[in-house]
């Protein structure tokens, strides 16, 4: 009887208290929707992969993730306290599959009371294939010119050799990698260099090391002709001068170029010794070239030269008639004077 008297209760101006009671569902409704705010985050995307296979295909590199909660708690939400991933660990074989957009909350998040997280996109199509290492070859990657006078002998990298990682058919096809450009503009002679090694896109890997070039700088050898040098005359006779000869010559020396560039002859460069001359004439005297040790004579050099010889003119002494006649004035004189002197 009194289960009856309850539920006579609780059925009596039924049609009011269900007004009642979705009035206040509806006030409930807009409380909730006026105390919950949006906010939007732009996170990057990563792949997750520990069963050796990998992505082969470019993927999104962020996703959108809105969420929506109490204002006062999602202004405590920054953008690092999500993480978006898609998991490939459940692979076994390389193919064509679709992976879920994945979302965690760091730990100062996930305190909060539960927010509604909705991501874009929320699905991403990836072709995955086996990871594997291998090791390729690495190549110098070289720039600019030596100096005037010198060339690049060789060039070395060390080590020369590098682990990449990566999908099997990139891996299996992958050309040697280079460093990043060393410049040899006016170099001299040899160095070594740090420098990286280049990335090759973006789904094969190698370690960040440092490695070492080293460029071998070597000399050119050339030539250079010298023109108009003169002649300098040795051991001339006192006896005998010149009257007519060449007066310059012309050479070829080998030897490093950047050091015939800036080579000056001295006077002395070129002698003619004429020690073994005693007498006038034309003799073919022979020519001596000083020339320093790391040059060489180029042939075709003039080895010899004409030079005409004369005898010196001397001074024509006075003749004894001449100096008779003066001493026999000066004599007279003398007697002049001295009878003058017997009559004083």
């Amino acid at each position: 009887m009194k289960a009856k008297q309850v539920f006579d209760k609780l059925i009596e101006n039924w049609h009011i208290k269900a007004i009642c009671f979705v009035i206040a569902l509806f006030l409930y409704v807009i409380y909730q929707n006026q105390s919950v705010d949006s906010k939007v985050f732009s996170v990057p995307l990563t792949v997750e992969s520990k069963n050796g296979f990998v992505s082969v295909a470019p993927h999104p590199r962020t996703v959108v993730v809105s969420a929506r909660g109490k204002g006062e708690e999602l202004a405590q939400v920054r953008e690092s306290d999500l993480k978006a991933y898609l998991d490939l660990n459940y692979v076994y074989k390389d193919g064509v599959y679709d992976f879920p957009v994945l979302i965690t909350l760091s730990d100062s998040a996930s305190i909060l009371n539960p927010l509604e997280l909705k991501v874009t996109p929320e699905i991403v199509r990836l072709r995955v294939e086996e990871e594997v290492t291998s090791y390729v070859d690495i190549i110098p990657s070289i720039s600019g010119k030596a100096a005037y006078g010198y060339d690049v002998k060789k060039v070395s990298v060390s080590p020369d050799q590098i682990a990449i990682t990566g999908p099997k058919t990139m891996i299996d096809n992958c050309e040697p990698l280079k460093t990043l450009n060393v410049t040899t503009n006016g170099a001299k002679r040899s160095y070594t260099v740090k420098t990286k090694v280049e990335q090759k896109g973006l789904f094969i890997k190698h370690d960040d090391i440092e490695v070492a070039v080293t460029v071998e700088i070597e000399e050119l050898e050339g030539s250079r002709q010298f023109t108009k040098l003169p002649v300098k005359i040795v051991n001339l006779s006192p006896e005998l001068e010149i009257r007519a000869m060449t007066t310059d010559v012309t050479v070829t020396l080998n030897g490093s170029l950047a050091a015939l560039e800036n080579y000056k002859p001295p006077e002395s460069f070129v002698t003619a010794d004429v020690s073994h001359i005693a007498s006038a004439g034309t003799f073919y005297i022979d020519l001596a070239y000083s020339v320093p040790k790391r040059y060489s004579l180029a042939e075709g050099y003039t080895k010899n030269i004409p030079i005409t010889f004369t005898l010196k003119q001397k001074s024509a002494p006075e003749s004894p008639e001449e100096e008779k006649v003066t001493v026999l004035e000066n004599a007279g004189s003398l007697e002049e004077k001295t009878e003058k002197l017997k009559y004083r």
